[in-house]
């Protein structure tokens, strides 16, 4: 692992992130705990000339030195960790959770590297070219079939017309707000099918924290994009699914069809960490689409993604 070329990768993609365009020099408050020191110091020393960089220690720094940072700086981006701790709370850290208000105000120009820990290095290991392209083609690919379809070993089949998808987001690193690249996600109100899944979760529920990374299948049956039922000898793991199901009818829904293209990302962890999301291959993403609903991701471990019943992914991309 090359990691002073994984920070530059970052720095390149930091500096297309939309709160700084067009700005010379723009201040950034970097602020992280003890654990995340090398990564802040690899940073600050490969950024000088670049940005203005106030760093601060998230668990040591008074509240309102780090509130006042917020409100000043051009962007703020924050190291740390919270569903990896040993007991953790919803909330967050006790910084977090005070800084809660003015992070919530100023959220468009929020950066939150939460539970990434070293694997922060293989998420901007891959050079950007290669994900700009990836996704490009991709896009283009899907823009020229009819049908997509997932399958696995575990008996999994999925599938969802191309005409019921409009627009492709394209996260590629360059302009999003989250500054992790590597995914292509859409929408669409005709997947069907039963899914055995295998993978992870991401989302505030802690599913990832309970179950782990999944070795024995979920399942799930799918019409139109609403999940009908669920499945699984896990024990407790149905019945904790049919709770969020049932807690708000967008639950129900899948809102999010995505795909993970950063060849960065090598597996799964269960962090609950939002570069997992970039893993190659299948994700799902349930709730989200109205009040009170939590957005809960299904990020498959492995899989075969097809257009038109040609596989454009087998664990690697045919391009």
């Amino acid at each position: 692992m090359d990691k002073a070329r994984a920070v530059e990768h970052f720095l390149y993609y930091l500096a297309h992130h939309p709160a700084l365009s067009g700005l010379s020099c723009p201040t950034v408050l970097l602020g992280h705990t003890e654990r995340y020191e090398a990564i802040a110091q690899a940073i600050t020393h490969s950024s000088a000339a670049r940005f203005n960089l106030q760093v601060q220690r998230l668990d040591l720094a008074p509240s309102a030195t780090l509130a006042e940072a917020i409100d000043t700086c051009d962007l703020y981006l924050f190291f740390y960790d919270a569903s990896t701790l040993p007991n953790p709370r919803a909330e967050g850290p006790d910084f977090i959770h005070a800084l809660h208000g003015v992070m919530a105000e100023h959220w468009k120009k929020s950066l939150l590297f939460k539970d990434y820990g070293d694997y922060f290095y293989d998420t901007f290991s891959v050079e950007p070219q290669r994900i700009a392209d990836l996704n490009a083609t991709l896009i283009r690919r899907m823009s020229q079939a009819t049908l997509l379809s997932f399958t696995d070993r575990h008996g999994s089949r999925l599938q969802a017309p191309l005409n019921s998808i409009k627009k492709w987001t394209n996260i590629n690193g360059i302009g999003n707000h989250d500054l992790a690249p590597g995914e292509i996600a859409t929408h669409s109100e005709a997947i069907n099918g039963q899914v055995r899944f295998v993978g992870t979760f991401l989302s505030t529920i802690p599913f990832a924290r309970k179950y782990g990374v999944l070795q024995s299948p979920l399942e799930l049956w799918i019409e139109n994009s609403t999940i009908c039922s669920v499945a699984s000898d896990i024990p407790g793991l149905a019945d904790d699914f049919n709770k969020y199901l049932n807690a708000n009818p967008s639950n129900r829904r899948v809102e999010e069809l995505g795909i993970g293209t950063n060849e960065g990302v090598k597996d799964l962890y269960a962090r609950n960490a939002g570069f997992e999301e970039r893993h190659c291959g299948l994700h799902l993403g349930l709730g989200g689409g109205q009040k009170g609903s939590h957005h809960l991701d299904l990020i498959f471990a492995s899989g075969v993604l097809a257009l038109d019943d040609k596989p454009v992914f087998d664990g690697t991309f045919a391009f």
